[in-house]
Order: structure tokens, then sequence, then C-alpha cells
């Protein structure tokens, strides 16, 4: 029957056709399976685009790393490549967790951005320094050591598109480039470097002359507001104080918008809480997001007005809610045993109306996902909440409690610390744990999946952690992990069984175990570890 259909017909359907069926075809069928060798190039070509590997015209070597593409030679070892880093995600495939660097000056990281396409980690750290390591060796390829005393201690840092981001102990902002690509485009003709960023520049060439990464000065960003929080996504840079937000663009340094009363007025709440903090920020093509402690306000960058805004209030957000429960050690659902991410237990809770009354939390952090569709918002304790195409609630089209999914990610009496929106996937870190989130929002009743770093448990060192980043293959948190991941399974389970993990109202500040200060964090081991989820 299928020499009696057109060749192109037959290969339009293989190429729209799952990447196992492609595999199991060829196993079945001779005639398809000679098809399919002939055509191979083409038929995962087309495959790649039609799952959204690549963009239609586009190479994989352009898009992806050499760490996701290691032993790759063709579309069908690329296609497959895919298939079993997604089916590592998920804890099927064996993984690694390592730490990153070893160096003295690598052990003390506060923030930290990966570059995995270029190869390297720029982090900032506790005791006053910028550090871009290897990604692959741990090397130190450049610096701003603290012995430069350039620095400051704790430095917010952010990255993207070849430029760093960190700020000054005056608030201001530096930025620097990539010296490979510094003459790629006009030098900006405002916001220019100051003589401390020359000099510095200057001091770490005679330290580092032959890199193959090296930052130089770009731009000195003086801040007309006291900045509580900023983001930068490449090219916008999105600074947030009480008030008002700026939108700066970091190629020209120019000013493009201003976002004004980004805070309702002042009035009391049930709660000890401040209300007017600003916790973090987020910016995607089409919205500005500001997270507060009472809300989350989504702005549009068309015309700067508020366009949806969500209470931290809610007992629940929606009337399917998913929360963990204690795992079986005799059956733990489809995890490879030498995998590093362990899946979770999950139960799915529906409810037909939503009880009445507030609740004791707060947001402090969000996350536009990187479509722009969907938005993930964190709450203190231990708490996920996503709002899938957000944008159909803005339009009147949904509503929110059809629409959210409030996902509880353990004890609620351990702290929330970090969020992380990439590749289709939520990572967040808690007190309580590091979890991966898989959302199946294509289905009637969309559902979850949450793993979590099978050796990354114990509070005693999560509550140290600062920053966490996600990438194509990997998940990088400054936690040292245990090294029996029994024992970690037992302390898991029972943080699970906490008297107040299904009494959310009881919770009160005395029962909450709180994230350390930065002080305190100094003397904690915080060097990068990184789940790297590609086994070759």
């Amino acid at each position: 029957m299928i020499n009696n259909l057109p060749t192109e017909l037959v290969l339009k359907v293989l190429s729209h056709s799952p990447i196992k069926t492609l595999h199991s075809l060829c196993l079945v069928c001779h005639q398809l399976n000679d098809i399919i060798q002939a055509h191979e190039a083409s038929i995962y070509h087309n495959a790649a685009t039609f799952h959204g590997y690549v963009p239609a015209n586009a190479h994989y070597n352009e898009i992806y790393s050499s760490r996701s593409l290691v032993g790759i030679d063709g579309w069908k070892s690329f296609c497959q490549r895919r298939v079993l880093i997604a089916q590592g995600w998920l804890g099927r495939q064996p993984s690694t967790l390592r730490q990153h660097s070893r160096t003295a000056s690598n052990s003390k990281v506060h923030r930290f951005k990966i570059d995995e396409r270029r190869g390297f980690i720029v982090s900032t750290s506790s005791q006053g320094s910028l550090n871009v390591t290897d990604l692959a060796t741990g090397d130190t390829l450049w610096a701003l050591d603290k012995e430069l005393d350039y620095v400051r201690r704790f430095a917010q840092c952010d990255y993207g598109g070849g430029f760093v981001v960190f700020d000054r102990d005056d608030a201001s902002k530096e930025v620097w480039r990539l010296a490979s690509e510094y003459n790629m485009s006009p030098l900006p003709a405002i916001s220019l470097p100051d003589s401390r960023q020359l000099n510095a520049y200057a001091r770490s060439c005679a330290l580092y002359p032959a890199s193959r990464v090296q930052f130089r000065p770009w731009l000195l960003l003086h801040m007309p507001l006291d900045t509580r929080a900023y983001r930068f996504v490449y090219p916008s840079l999105l600074v947030s104080g009480l008030h008002q937000a700026i939108i700066f663009d970091v190629p020209t340094g120019a000013r493009v918008q201003r976002i004004d009363e980004l805070q309702d007025a002042p009035h009391l709440r049930p709660y000890r809480f401040d209300n007017i903090a600003v916790h973090d920020v987020d910016l995607g093509a089409q919205h500005v997001l500001v997270c507060c402690a009472p809300s989350l306000k989504v702005f549009s960058r068309a015309t700067g007005d508020c366009i949806l805004q969500i209470g931290s209030h809610e007992i629940l957000y929606s009337q399917h809610r998913f929360r963990l429960i204690p795992e079986d050690a005799q059956a733990v659902p489809h995890t490879h045993p030498h995998s590093e991410l362990v899946e979770c237990r999950t139960q799915q809770e529906i409810y037909t109306s939503l009880p009445r009354g507030r609740q004791f939390d707060q947001f402090v952090a969000v996350r536009v996902s990187p479509c722009g569709l969907h938005v993930a918002l964190l709450l203190s304790c231990s708490r996920l909440v996503v709002v899938p195409y957000f944008e159909r609630i803005i339009a009147g089209e949904a509503w929110e409690e059809d629409t959210l999914i409030d996902i509880e990610l353990g004890c609620i009496r351990y702290e929330s610390i970090d969020l992380a929106y990439e590749h289709d996937r939520i990572a967040v870190a808690t007190a309580g744990g590091v979890f991966v989130v898989h959302l199946h929002l294509d289905e009637r009743w969309p559902y979850v999946t949450v793993n979590r770093v099978a050796r990354m448990t114990d509070p005693d060192d999560l509550q140290y952690v600062s920053c966490m980043q996600m990438t194509d293959t990997g998940l990088f948190v400054n936690c040292k992990p245990s090294p029996d991941p029994e024992h970690a399974s037992r302390t898991f389970n029972t943080n699970l069984s906490d008297k107040f993990a299904s009494n959310v109202q009881a919770l009160r500040d005395r029962d909450r175990l709180v994230v350390a200060p930065p002080h305190e964090a100094i003397a904690a081991v915080s060097a990068i570890y990184d789940l790297n989820v590609v086994s070759v």
C-alpha cells in the first residue's frame, strides 16, 4: 500500500512523526525503512523543524552548545539527542552532578549566569569579585579579582547577548561587553564608562592577557531612582524602584521607557509584610512584570498601563491543585538508576469551589516563559503558581480559577529561594529541595510532572543557596549535595511529613525555616554544582 502513495506524501507524513516513531517504523516495515534511509537527512531535518528543535532554514550548530551536540554527526543523531535530553530532565536517562570549579576564587559564589553556547559561567562572589570560568573545566578565564578591590561584595549580576551587568554600591549599573564582540556595533554615545572601569579593565588584562574570554567596559548607567530589583533580557535592562520602573537599551545606553504607578496606595493588611516591597521583576517582548509582596502586576510595554494583577493572599488559586506526597522507595516512578533527578509522587486535588479568606504569604519571584505566553510565580512558602496563556485572562477569554495551576512543592515551612523558567521547564529552589517542574498544557486537563535533585534535600545546606540557573542541558545551583542519595530521600520524606504541611493557615513567622541572611552565607560552602543531563 505504501508503494501506491506519492513519495512526497510519505516524506511529509514521516517528517511530522514523533522521533521515536521513526525508529520504530524502520524496525517493522522494510519499505518505510528503505524510504527513511534514502531520505534520512531531509526527513530528520524537517522533523527537527516540526518539533521546534530548530527554526526553519537554521542549522543546529548555530543554536546549540557543544555540550548539547557532543557526538552529533547529522540530523538523525541530533533529533535522537533532543529526545534523550528531554528524557534526562525527567530522570529517565543517566545524569551527573559535579562541582563546577574547585578554585578558591569560585568557592563563595553569590550570583551567576550561564552562557552555554559560548561555554562559560560569569559570577559574582560574597567576597567582592567577578569571575568568568570555563563551563567544561572550571578554570578561570578572566576576572575582576577581589585583590583589585573593585567589585562590591554580594554584587548582583545579570548577563545576556555578550553583555554582563552588575551594580555598584551607589546603585549605578556597570555594563561590560565581550571584547571579541566589542566592535560589532557602534559605540554608545551616552553613559560612557568612567576612569574606574577603564583602569580596572587595564589591570585585568595584565592578569589575563591571553584569555579566550575577556570583557571590556561598555556603559555606566547612573540610576534616577532607588533600585529595588533589576533584570536584563537582551537587549533591554529593566530597573525598578518602589514606584517607577525604567527600561534601558543596553547596546546604545538609551533610556527607552518609564513605567509609573507600580504600587497601589498603602493600606492595612492582616499580616506583617512590607506592603510596598518590590521583590523581583521580569520582562518579555510585550510586558513588564513587577513582583511585589502583596501582588504581581503585569504592565503593557506599549501603553505602560497595568493590565493584570494577581494577589498573593489566595488560599487556592485554582480548582486543580497539585502537591507532593511522600515517596515509596520500592516504587519510584520512571526513574533511571543513574539519574540525579528523581520523579516525585504528586497528588491532584480538585475543588468545586475555592475557599474564602486570606493566606499568610507573599510573592518572592516571577519569570515569564521564553515564548512569552506563560508566567511562573513563586510564593514564599514553597508554592508555585503558573499562569498559562496569561494574555487570555487579560483579554477576558478565561477566568483565573480555571486557568492557573497551583503546585505545592513540599512543606510550606520551607522558604522559597529562587526561580528559573527556561526551555519549557521551571526550576524552583526552596529550603526543602531543588525541583524541576514540567508543564503539560496541551491536554484537556493540564497536569504537571515534578522531579527533584536527588541529593539536595538538606535544609541546613539549602538555606544558603543564593542563585540557581537552568540551561538546555544543565541545572546549576550553589548548594553542596549529600553524598548519600538514600539518606537524602529519607530527609525529603521526613520534611514532607511535617505537621504543618497541610495546614497553610497555621503558618506564622516563627514556624518558618528562613533562608540565611547574606552575612551568614559568607561562611557557607557556596560553590556552583552542575547537574548535566547529557550522558554520552
